[in-house]
């Protein structure tokens, strides 16, 4: 049954906005919702955490802390989350599969006119998706030129 949500992100305001666009709409829908983050490699980070401590957490870690963060400040029970080594589009479709859902959402971030030149994650994913896509209305400058 296709009934799943998903979402992708990185760490960008209007990634965030897409997530709660999401969230939104699978608790209006009654829908399970499933993040969505590709890292480009599993790399080890240097993180300062005090004084002269230093701890190294990779990239992976990282992104799966920032998931578990973002499912929290989205309050979506049962959220889920995925963090990716693949190209954020080829990882969005790849989750829609395994999950058989209903709608991906993206932000449309770099998303600007119909001559874009592909290669922008929303446009991908509108390309390859095996579902529904819904590109969020995320960015600042896109809502200023409608309201003027």
């Amino acid at each position: 049954m296709k009934d799943t949500i998903i979402v992708g992100v990185d760490e960008s305001d209007t990634a965030r906005r897409a997530a709660f666009a999401a969230a939104k709409l699978a608790s209006t829908c009654g829908k399970p919702l499933h993040l969505v983050m590709a890292v480009s490699r599993n790399r080890s980070l240097d993180v300062a955490v005090g004084g002269s401590d230093r701890w190294h957490v990779s990239s992976l870690s990282a992104a799966e802390q920032f998931l578990d963060a973002l499912i929290g400040e989205l309050r979506t029970p049962g959220a889920t989350r995925t963090v990716s080594l693949n190209d954020p589009a080829k990882a969005l479709c790849e989750e829609a599969i395994r999950l058989n859902a209903q709608l991906i959402v993206v932000g449309n971030r770099r998303v600007q006119g119909v001559s874009r030149v592909l290669g922008a994650v929303a446009t991908d994913v509108a390309r390859h998706a095996p579902c529904d896509v819904l590109i969020a209305n995320t960015t600042e400058t896109s809502r200023e030129a409608v309201m003027s």
